[in-house]
């Protein structure tokens, strides 16, 4: 019941996307250019930028942050100072953590003995503001920065770790560089990617499952939440499963618990717990033996953490048996991959991929059902729009290509960088220039 109704309160959301979004474009008969104008922000390695805010074209990368409109004309460009460089490096110093869009909140670098600086950007006007002056720093490294808004104040979170011992986590106002409180581990602490800032959409995951409280962390045997709009962490006792844990992930009504593989074996535990009815044992845990066919490792177990659990909306465990799917909310595998294929996403089902590039569709649709991704794209490329894929190559290069309505590839172009949608145009990096191209009439 109350994933159906979870599922109902997403379902506006659903429909502004596909209303709304660059999904009600057709690409069938190629594209035109829309414009090439002069780049206002230089992009990184790889033809992108750390910051990318699609709705309102704002970009940044680096020392620098613009807004550009439809037609390519930059509405502002903002200097940042060097502590303030973007570099893509969420939940981390230098870097966009921010619960709503206006106005950004800016993660900056640390001098020594003080915690990371906070400021401000407004999307709107480029406007740049750095906050208060933040508060003393405890020993260890610095694990994590996050920021949200409680009672109208924003406030800084940040955890500094001694080397396989506690952590000591501070909560600051963020406008003030007062603090409020602080809470210090008696063990060693693993924390979830604050949500929204991993990178994942990129890599297939469906952030509509993501539950976005703004810090979850297991240490000292216990599960720990710092809810959206509270003031104190939330912590209940839990049986965690034996070994290191390797991630902690919240999803919409579950916190999942998984553990590094370890031994000769490569076994590993995953488990489920119910964030509100906080009882100690898990809703369901599972055993598997890692391993990810996509890995490039030289000893031990072929293990990525870059390499996200969730696919789509499914959690897959990566199990030398065959790559498991299923439900992170009861723990059921509906689909067993066989040995050496690892899951990419395919509209709301997944394909199989080997580690040669070669795949197959494990649960194929009736053949009178379109298709969404064509076969012969690579498992790195994911769907920018509807109709729209991105293949990136070597450095500043990679390739779009529109697809059909039959998962049919009507044209390929070679850009200079992973596009985004602005409007109804595709807008990417190529050189020195910013180019957008849109579909022909």
């Amino acid at each position: 019941m109350r994933r159906l109704f979870g599922l109902l309160l997403l379902l506006p959301l659903l429909a502004g996307c596909f209303v709304h979004g660059p999904q009600r474009i057709r690409w069938d008969e190629g594209a035109e250019d829309a414009f090439r104008v002069p780049l206002p922000v230089p992009t990184d390695a790889s033809g992108g930028w750390a910051l990318v805010i699609r709705r309102l074209g704002v970009i940044g990368q680096g020392r620098v942050a613009a807004r550009v409109d439809e037609n390519g004309e930059v509405l502002w460009r903002t200097k940042l100072p060097a502590r303030f460089a973007l570099t893509g490096r969420p939940g981390q110093v230098h870097a966009v953590v921010s619960p709503s869009e206006t106005p950004l909140t800016l993660i900056g670098a640390a001098v020594p003995g003080r915690l990371p600086f906070i400021a401000t950007l407004d999307p709107l006007t480029g406007r740049f503001a750095e906050l208060a002056y933040p508060p003393v720093r405890t020993p260890g490294e610095l694990r994590y920065v996050t920021v949200t808004w409680t009672s109208g104040t924003r406030v800084a979170v940040a955890a500094t770790c001694l080397p396989a011992s506690s952590c000591t986590l501070t909560a600051w106002n963020a406008d003030t560089g007062q603090v409020r409180w602080k809470h210090r581990t008696r063990g060693p602490a693993v924390f979830a990617t604050p949500c929204g800032q991993d990178g994942e959409e990129r890599r297939g995951a469906d952030p509509y499952w993501r539950r976005c409280d703004p810090l979850v962390f297991a240490a000292d045997g216990r599960l720990v939440t710092l809810r959206g709009d509270e003031d104190r962490l939330r912590s209940w006792p839990v049986e965690l499963p034996g070994g290191d844990i390797a991630q902690v992930m919240p999803t919409l009504y579950r916190i999942l618990v998984v553990t590094a593989p370890h031994g000769p074996g490569c076994r590993a535990q995953a488990a489920a717990y119910d964030l509100e009815s906080e009882t100690a044992a898990p809703v369901w845990q599972r055993t598997f033996t890692w391993d990810q066919p996509q890995a490039a490792v030289h000893e031990g177990c072929r293990r990525d953490p870059s390499i996200p659990l969730f696919v789509g909306s499914h959690l897959t465990l990566p199990d030398s048996a065959g790559a498991l799917v299923g439900d992170d909310y009861d723990g059921t595998f509906f689909l067993r991959l066989k040995p050496g294929e690892y899951p990419v996403t395919y509209g709301s089902a997944v394909l199989a991929y080997r580690a040669d590039g070669s795949h197959r569709d494990p649960r194929p649709a009736p053949s009178t059902a379109p298709r969404r991704r064509p076969p012969e794209l690579v498992p790195t490329a994911h769907e920018v729009g509807e109709g729209v894929w991105y293949v990136p190559g070597e450095g500043r290069r990679g390739e779009i290509s529109a697809v059909d309505v039959y998962g049919e590839i009507t044209w390929r172009r070679t850009v200079g960088g992973p596009p985004f949608f602005l409007g109804n145009r595709l807008v990417y990096a190529h050189g020195s220039s910013l180019v957008a191209i849109r579909a022909a009439d």
